[in-house]
């Protein structure tokens, strides 16, 4: 992955968090330009600090690599991780719903 793929695909996961570069830099402690500089690939992280980028993004390195991830829109992203907060019981009835809303 170079850098433009990583810092491309960490501004997808922020804006689908709907979080600003300050308040991502905030919860990683480093500096705004820090985060910046990451995503418009002039620099790239080492994995400590992706890691440490993408648990405050509420992923992990696993899915970050992904080739599915690579691919989805930010929507998408954004929905899979308000999905993930839902307990068990409304993620089954939001899949109901989904299912009833995909018929019609």
């Amino acid at each position: 992955m170079d850098k433009n793929k990583v810092g491309n695909q960490l501004k997808a996961l922020r804006k689908a968090k709907n979080m600003t570069t300050q308040e991502l830099a905030d919860k990683v402690n480093i500096s705004q330009s820090y985060i910046s500089r990451f995503e418009n690939g002039r620099a790239i992280p080492d994995i400590e600090m992706l890691e440490s980028i993408l648990t405050a993004l509420d992923t992990d390195l696993a899915t970050f690599f992904s080739s599915e991830l690579e691919e989805m829109p930010d929507d998408l992203i954004q929905l899979l991780n308000t999905v993930k907060t839902l307990s068990p019981e409304a993620r089954r009835k939001l899949n109901e719903f989904l299912l009833l809303v995909k018929k019609e």
